[in-house]
């Protein structure tokens, strides 16, 4: 039962739990409200669950784990707190987990060997989860503070920091001129990083690329060039260096992608970890997509045998998916404006992610549908240069 994109609103009723044959509940991308209903662990027969993007909120009730036909499970874009229950474990047959954009926390209940069998799993951004480097997230920590630290140290550490954060107040007015001089040397206006949980360093970037050598690069656009870096950590990233210029539409196509894609969340879109705004070097750092364009993927005869029909359809769903939340979820909706094959990328599984949004949109409620001409020709909209 699919009822996806419909706007349903309320609360999940129990009553659900009665439906004992389903094999299919997909309530993804509607304003569901409330707690996930407990009944849901009747569905023995249950196979895929998605309550994705919506507004429910609770904990995740144990009672899933009764579902032990169940190989996918989206909660992701919701409320959910609380922790992960242990009992979730139990789903053996799980290849698929997406409880990305919640409010979780504690530790992630599966082991090392659960996890690397599944096909997908999505925890992050869950500020409050941790679970270690396996998982991208920090390192669980089961010590308890001592008694005597939290009634004698801890308010002397409180008095001693407010002590030093007055001299380095006094030391900042006091210096503040030098500092200035020092931040125009170094040339680094803004290096912003919101959606990725590790740490991730401008250096580091840098030096991965060797400087943005054209060794490391992927593949050149209209507006820039993407770049290959690996940390040492093993964590690659896609660097998107606008070209050298001083044009304002440059600039504007850099500052565009990146506020569009701060504001969106979704799982056929590409992920972007943030971005850097230099004096003479803008870029924006995205996840790393390994297969490259779908465009280089069909005008290679080795790769495009792979691209059999099934994945192409599977390729065309997920862009449509992609293209629904830009138009229908986001607030403003976002128009995209150039869809073409150079720019819908694929990862390791040949999943499809719509990428590249230098010449997107925002549209207001109140606004005019009418705009320049934008995209890349041959893939525009027949009607819109009339």
């Amino acid at each position: 039962m699919s009822l996806s994109r419909n706007m349903l609103r309320g609360i999940l009723p129990q009553e659900i739990g009665n439906l004992k044959n389903l094999i299919e509940l997909n309530v993804g991308s509607n304003s569901l409200i409330g707690p996930i209903p407990s009944a849901l662990g009747s569905l023995t027969n249950l196979s895929n669950l998605d309550l994705s993007s919506n507004k429910l909120s609770g904990k995740i009730p144990s009672q899933i784990a009764s579902m032990e036909n169940l190989t996918s499970l989206d909660l992701s874009n919701n409320n959910i707190k609380g922790s992960i229950p242990g009992e979730i474990t139990k789903l053996s047959r799980l290849d698929y987990l997406d409880l990305s954009s919640n409010k979780l926390s504690g530790p992630v209940p599966f082991s090392n060997e659960q996890l690397s069998s599944m096909s997908i799993v999505r925890l992050s951004p869950n500020k409050g989860l941790c679970g270690g480097n396996f998982l991208d997230l920090p390192s669980c920590d089961t010590t308890k503070p001592a008694t005597l630290f939290v009634e004698i140290f801890l308010p002397l550490a409180i008095v001693l920091s407010v002590i030093v954060f007055a001299c380095l107040l006094l030391a900042k007015r006091k210096y503040k001129k030098p500092k200035l001089e020092e931040r125009a040397t170094n040339n680094i206006d803004v290096f912003s990083i919101w959606n990725y949980d590790g740490r991730i360093v401008f250096e580091d970037l840098i030096r991965a690329t060797e400087d943005f050598d054209i060794r490391y690069c992927v593949g050149t656009g209209g507006y820039g060039s993407v770049y290959k870096a690996q940390l040492p950590n093993g964590k690659v990233f896609a660097l998107k260096k606008l070209h050298t210029s001083e044009e304002l539409a440059f600039i504007k196509s850099f500052q565009n992608e990146a506020q569009v894609l701060s504001q969106v969340l979704h799982r056929n879109i590409v992920k972007l970890y943030g971005y850097c705004l230099h004096r003479k070097c803008m870029f924006l750092i995205y996840e790393y997509m390994e297969r490259g364009s779908l465009f280089c993927n069909l005008h290679n005869n080795e790769e495009a045998v792979e691209l059999d029909w099934a994945k192409r359809v599977n390729i065309v769903k997920a862009m449509a998916h992609a293209l629904a939340y830009l138009h229908h979820d986001c607030s403003p909706s976002i128009i995209h404006r150039d869809i073409s094959s150079n720019n819908i990328l694929l990862n390791s599984k040949l999943e499809a992610f719509v990428a590249d949004f230098g010449t997107a949109r925002l549209l207001h409620a109140d606004s005019s549908n009418r705009t320049l001409l934008a995209g890349t020709y041959g893939y525009i909209a027949p009607g819109l240069p009339l």
